[in-house]
């Protein structure tokens, strides 16, 4: 099950230099399809991985960073 935890800690993991913005939003389509979510929290997790699966659109070349600090305060 996936939690704001687990979340929260992929995003700490690209602010630190350890995942790419592309594998942060391969990671994030990859739970959202597969994941179950912490109940109480799914909507805030579907919310912030949409927003981190987005950030990467190939069919656009689109690359852009989200706010990363507001996502992890919607974790919070």
């Amino acid at each position: 099950m996936l939690t704001r935890a687990d979340v929260r800690s992929q995003i700490r993991r690209h602010l630190d230099g350890l995942l790419t913005l592309e594998d942060l939003a391969a990671w994030a389509e990859e739970a959202f399809r597969t994941e179950a979510f912490e109940p109480r929290d799914a909507d805030r997790i579907q919310e912030v991985l949409a927003v981190i699966r987005d950030a990467v659109d190939p069919h656009r070349f689109r690359w852009e960073e989200p706010d990363f600090e507001e996502l992890l305060e919607m974790l919070d």
